[in-house]
């Protein structure tokens, strides 16, 4: 008969497996080789929706890392975009990484279609926009190879 503090559970099983094989998978990546476009060391960053989570989300990412630069911005409402321009760029600045926001006014795209220009314009794209659109927004980004950060990566119905 087993002690029952040396019975192996399946999710005691399930933590150990998972991070061993972690650290086996990482051991093998070669970051600097594929973290930056093309041997650069500017990371571009784009946002498909410009809601509180994806500014957040954009801030995060431009602190984590000086070579990534926000360079374009969608949202349906461009009023929503220039006001999170500025946030961010303010909450930047404040930390003396302001020249991280090089957003120009023909990179903001407003309304449905602006997800394509995020996409072509950047290498890593955050999308928290309404959880409808985020199986359709993640799949083009990932079938253009870029990296991307999905909040709630969850699909609404079983086909998304």
């Amino acid at each position: 008969m087993r002690n029952q503090s040396t019975k192996l559970t399946r999710r005691d099983f399930l933590k150990t497996s998972t991070a061993a094989a972690s650290v086996a998978a990482i051991g093998t990546l070669d970051l600097s080789r594929s973290a930056h476009a093309a041997g650069s060391d500017i990371l571009k960053v784009g946002m498909i929706g410009c809601g509180g989570r994806n500014s957040g989300a954009a801030v995060q990412a431009l602190n984590a890392d000086h070579g990534a630069r926000l360079v374009a911005m969608c949202d349906i409402f461009r009023d929503r975009i220039e006001g999170k321009r500025q946030e961010i760029k303010g909450s930047l600045e404040r930390a003396g990484k302001g020249g991280q926001v090089t957003v120009t006014d023909d990179q903001c795209f407003p309304g449905f279609g602006g997800y394509k220009h995020i996409i072509e314009s950047c290498d890593v794209v955050l999308i928290a926009n309404a959880a409808k659109f985020h199986p359709f927004h993640a799949y083009s980004a990932i079938q253009a190879g870029k990296h991307v950060f999905v909040e709630k990566p969850h699909a609404i119905d079983p086909a998304g």
